[in-house]
């Protein structure tokens, strides 16, 4: 059953007044899912434009290594608000974690198999007894059997190498593999000045998964529902004035660059990965609501592909993975 607060709902109608002090200032850690990239963008763009200032909040953001670590540390409380794949929240939640999602940036399906263009692969049963580059911790981990049993092939036929997040795309780059598993966003604005690839999309093998958003535990959503709801507000703020315009994308970019100059990160790389996710943004069933607003039919579609790949327990109900409450609604 959907965990409905009250309080929370009527503190989503009230204005924020900008604070007077940094001492007025609500604290909140962040843990990512990744290194600084695509869609680690907005919270330096959201320093530099001081968004999260303005809503009353002191955000300190850390690096991540992989969305299932990443659930793991929140349902255990380790991390306070997470940053990373609803799908591994999902497996996590259908596994008896106390984790929610409290809003979705990308909705659609965006995981795909990268494979070299000109190699002649064209679906997953063509990758027999080739190396498959995979993070086993990060968000396409549950999945992996998933979609090669889709393709007509399994694990025992591909070679899957687990290689950490960190070096993934460089090690794919560098002409290891002959498939890398990650979202088409991030892969395509990350490899193909290097490496030109084709991808396998995981849409076309019946998999309805969603991607990045918000993850809290469900003690957290009733305990600190004002801080939730300042740190909802303020990041799909940021991502609606990203997107707003070329200007403000290319804004991205620099931020990052400018204020995690250790990644050495090309701020174009940013304007391609926002670029290519816009697409992933809303689905059939989001058109028309607010970004992050969470649809009940496309989680409904999320818990059939997972009961199908055993990940999760027949029985769910959607209800028991979102809310919507920082909504309106």
């Amino acid at each position: 059953m959907r965990m409905i607060f009250s309080s929370a709902a009527v503190l989503f109608s009230i204005l924020i007044a900008t604070p007077a002090s940094a001492s007025d200032l609500i604290k909140v850690k962040i843990r990512d899912s990744w290194v600084p990239g695509g869609a680690s963008s907005v919270f330096y763009y959201a320093y530099e434009k001081r968004i999260f200032e303005r809503h009353g909040l002191d955000v300190a953001h850390e690096d991540g290594n992989g969305s299932t670590v990443t659930v793991q540390l929140v349902a255990t409380k380790q991390a306070e608000v997470g940053h990373g794949d609803l799908s591994a929240m999902a497996v996590g939640r259908g596994k008896g974690m106390k984790v929610i999602s409290i809003g979705s940036l990308m909705r659609g399906t965006a995981l795909a198999i990268f494979v070299p263009k000109g190699s002649g692969i064209k679906s997953p049963k063509d990758l027999e007894g080739k190396e498959v580059l995979y993070t086993a911790t990060s968000f396409e981990g549950p999945f992996m059997d998933t979609i090669l049993k889709a393709g007509g092939t399994s694990r025992e036929k591909v070679n899957l190498i687990s290689v950490d997040a960190s070096s993934k795309v460089s090690s794919y780059n560098a002409g290891r593999g002959m498939g890398m598993v990650t979202t088409i966003p991030f892969g395509t604005s990350s490899v193909q000045k290097t490496r030109p690839s084709d991808v396998i999309r995981f849409s076309d093998y019946g998999m309805a998964l969603p991607s990045y958003g918000l993850i809290v535990h469900e003690d957290t959503l009733k305990e600190k529902p004002e801080m939730l709801r300042r740190l909802v507000a303020a990041y799909f703020e940021a991502w609606s004035s990203i997107i707003s315009s070329p200007a403000e994308i290319e804004a991205t970019g620099s931020s990052l660059a400018k204020r995690r100059p250790d990644s050495k990160i090309d701020p174009k790389q940013i304007v391609d990965y926002v670029n290519l996710n816009r697409e992933f943004f809303f689905t059939k069933h989001t058109e028309g609501r607010p970004l992050g607003w969470q649809s009940e039919l496309d989680w409904a579609n999320t818990i059939r592909t997972m009961e199908e790949a055993k990940l999760i327990k027949p029985g769910s109900k959607p209800s028991e993975y979102f809310t919507n409450v920082f909504f309106g609604k």
